[in-house]
Order: C-alpha cells, then structure tokens, then sequence
C-alpha cells in the first residue's frame, strides 16, 4: 500500500509601501495691530507632523529677523518703523523635513494722531495779539523713535499756532552734508521747519549755533523758530570756555521779529550746571545773558524780550544750587512765566508735577523768562511735552506760555 503525504504549502504575502508617507508643510496664521510706527505682529507658525526650525521676518523696510528652533505657535513680535508707509511683510516657516510655508501681508503704518485734549483751555489763541512761546531741549538725537517725536513736536507747533520756540540741545551730525552756511542737511531746526512746510504749509524761520560736540559727533548748539519775519539775530558764547571739544562751551542765540505790535526779542539759552559750591561760572553765563538783553535793547529801547531755555538749576534745591535761578530772577527784571501761573512751582518739598526733566536728577529747569515789560502779560502756561498731554519727545517736557501784547 502506498501512502501520500501532503505537506501544506503556505504562501506569505507582504504588502510593501506603494509610496512614502508625504510630509506636511508648516501652517501660518497671522496678523497685525498698528500703533503709529509700532507694528505688533500675532499668530502662529505650526507644523502638523513635525516642528519648525526656522522662521524668517522680513519687514518691507530692509529689516529682517530670522528665528531657529522654537515654539511658535503663539507669535508676539514687534517692530518700529522709522517712517510712515505701506509695507509688505513677507513671513516664512521652515519645518524639520526641509519644507516651507510663506505668508504676506500688506500692512500700513502711520504717525500716531496727535492729541491736544491735555493741553489747558487757556492756552488757544482767542485774540489777534496773542503769541506762544515754547522752549524744549531736544536730547541731540538720543531718544529712540525719533521721527516719530519730531512729529508730535511738529503738530503742536502748527496745530496751536505757536509763534517762538526756543531748542535746546539742537544737533546736527558733523558728517552730514552742508546744505546753506553752516547748517547740515539733518539740522534738528531745519528738519521741524521742514515738517512745518510739508505737514501745515506754515513758513518758519530759523536761527541756529553750535558751541560744542556732543557725543563726540554731533554739533550741539540752541535755535530760535519763528513764523514771523526775521529782522536781526546773533549768537555769542557767554561761557568762559570756548572750543568745541568742551561741554562747558555755552552760546545764547537770539532773534529778533516783526510782530503787529512792535519787536519782540527771543533768546534761547543752555547753561551749565554748578560743579561745586564755590563754581561761579553758572552765574556768570546767566549774568553774560542778561547782558545781552540789555545790549539788544539798548538799539530798540521799546522790544519786548524773553529768554528761553535749559539753565540746569533747579529753584527748590539748597544754597548755592538753586543761587543761578535767583540770579536770573533777581531784582525783578526777569519773570518766570511758569510762576506766575503756578505760585507754588518753586515751594519745597520740590513736587514732581512741574518737574521739566526726569531721570536720575528730576526738576524744574526748563523756563521761558520774561523781561519785565507794561505791554506784555503772560495768560497761561504749561509743561506740556509729558506721557498724558502731547508725548514724550525728550528727557526734557517742554513749556509752553502765552502771552498777550498791548
């Protein structure tokens, strides 16, 4: 008998990847908040089945930010720009496959709508023979977000009419190019005015001088603007150091103007603090100042002065600090416009409210003066270049006084 034996054949099937798993891209979802040149940018760059590990920011405006390896899925990034305008930011994510996304989106910034709701009733002209009188250090080109400042100051000066304005720390950068005399095309005077034509159609002109480098490399020195004709000016050191690699180097510089009333003189002035208590020399460049008003008036014995400026002392401090504004003050020929509005400015405790200056050294140093004169008197005044009335343009607040002429 023969026997079969039957051996099972079992066939082993593999099913093999007809492709390979295709990879995702990153996802992008964003958008943006403007607050003047301020650009807040939101959203997130995501991957599906992986990470990203790159993400690339280009702003419109030749600035661009690249970001390695992170958790973007919530972006909170922010960006200045120097100068209103409509820019395409381009936005792209890399993921760990090699694999990219990109997003673009058209975004328009623009100066920030200045506001004049801080600024006190009293000062807005009423009347024809009316004029405001403004002084401000300007801090040389150190404050970030420059242009944006020189607009706030711009609106303020073309929004509220003012006549005079007095800068302190007014630099130009001694590489710039010259454009007419001694002025360099980025002038900080020449730039407001600038903005004046462009921005309001008003014609200011212009006094400017320079007694020292600042920083090294810019020209610091005091400037008189005004919308009324120029019909003299000067400028003269009145400290005892002159050369311009000194910060003790002191110019006043001073216009003369035609206004419907007669001639009104305006001096802008920057002193220099007291070094010790036997230093003299701030007393005697406010003396030297004084001087001059008296020299310019001696021409026109019926001009109407005011002296302008940063005197770097501080009425509340002690016995000598605060001698310099007493010198100014002295004998009643000079009168502090701020005080005469707010009688208790130079009571002590000092209060912060009419500090003009902040850091490390706050106070009260900023003034516009008054040469005593029956045919004026000062209505209003107010510090007004501070966070919750126009902005904060320097380290310096501004005063702002108004006046009327008989």
């Amino acid at each position: 008998m023969k026997f079969c034996l039957l051996i099972p054949v079992i066939l082993l099937l593999s099913c093999a990847k007809s492709s390979e798993t295709v990879n995702r891209k990153p996802l992008l979802e964003l958008s943006y908040a403007a607050d003047g040149l301020h650009l807040q940018l939101s959203g997130s760059a995501t991957d599906p089945d992986g990470e990203i590990t790159n993400l690339t920011i280009s702003w419109g405006d030749s600035k661009v930010n690249n970001y390695g390896a992170n958790d973007f899925s919530q972006i909170s990034i922010s960006h200045t720009y120097v100068d209103p305008g409509t820019f395409d930011i381009q936005v792209s994510a890399i993921d760990n496959e090699g694999d990219s996304a990109s997003q673009t989106l058209s975004v328009v910034v623009d100066f920030k709508e200045t506001s004049l709701n801080g600024i006190k009733q009293g000062l807005f002209k009423t009347a024809a023979n009316e004029y405001l009188i403004l002084t401000i250090n300007l801090h040389t080109y150190q404050e970030s977000m420059q242009n944006e400042k020189f607009n706030l100051i711009t609106d303020l000066i073309g929004l509220m009419d003012i006549d005079f304005v007095a800068l302190q720390e007014c630099a130009q950068h001694k590489n710039s190019p010259i454009v007419q005399g001694i002025i360099r095309d980025d002038n900080m005077a020449l730039e407001i005015a600038r903005r004046l034509k462009q921005s309001y159609d008003m014609e200011y002109n212009y006094v400017w001088n320079w007694a020292h480098y600042g920083w090294e490399v810019w020209e610091e020195g005091v400037a008189v603007l005004s919308k009324h004709p120029l019909l003299d000016s000067d400028e003269r050191y009145v400290s005892t150091a002159t050369g311009t690699n000194t910060i003790s180097s002191r110019k006043v510089i001073y216009g003369a103007y035609q206004i419907p009333e007669g001639r009104m003189h305006v001096f802008s002035a920057h002193t220099h603090w007291r070094t010790s208590l036997s230093d003299e020399e701030q007393n005697k460049q406010i003396e030297n100042i004084k001087t001059m008003v008296a020299e310019k008036e001696a021409f026109i014995p019926d001009a109407m002065s005011w002296v302008c400026g940063d005197f770097n002392v501080n009425p509340t401090s002690d016995f000598p600090w605060s001698e310099g504004y007493n010198t100014m003050v002295k004998n009643g020929t000079f009168k502090d416009s701020f005080l005469s509005i707010y009688p208790d400015a130079n009571n002590r405790p000092a209060q912060a409210i009419y500090n003009t200056i902040g850091g490390s050294q706050p106070g009260r140093i900023d003034y516009i003066f008054m040469k005593q004169n029956n045919r004026m008197q000062v209505i209003e005044s107010q510090i007004v270049f501070t966070g919750n009335i126009i902005g904060k343009v320097s380290d310096h607040y501004g005063v702002l006084t108004k006046l009327v002429v008989h």
